[in-house]
């Protein structure tokens, strides 16, 4: 049984390459750990990026002082990853981990 992880959404741009690259990714995560996790188009709607723009400061920090696709965010934790990443990292991000083992490097926190 697949549960929804509402605190990890996944910003994305339908015809982004580095996007389109994640989506095994992700979907191999969702099958692994039997969570879904919450995808938001944003370059074709506006009120998906309104949402993005709530975690705009996350996610510029992550992407290095801009807002970038994809980007993934733990809205409990309040990190963000900027860009592809490998299965380790996203799931770092999905168990709120702090920077540990070079994690820290492409995760943002704010306190």
């Amino acid at each position: 049984m697949t549960k929804k992880n509402h605190n990890i959404i996944e910003f994305f741009g339908e015809t982004c390459p580095h996007c389109i690259a994640m989506k095994p990714v992700i979907e191999n995560i969702e099958k692994e750990k039997g969570i879904e996790i919450k995808k938001l188009e944003v370059w074709n709607d506006a009120d998906n990026q309104e949402v993005m723009k709530k975690y705009e400061s996350i996610i510029s920090e992550a992407c290095g002082g801009f807002s970038a696709v994809p980007a993934f965010v733990n809205t409990k934790t309040n990190q963000a990853l900027c860009g592809a990443h490998d299965k380790e990292d996203i799931i770092a991000l999905i168990n709120g981990e702090d920077c540990k083992n070079n994690v820290c490097m492409p995760h943002s926190k704010i306190k």
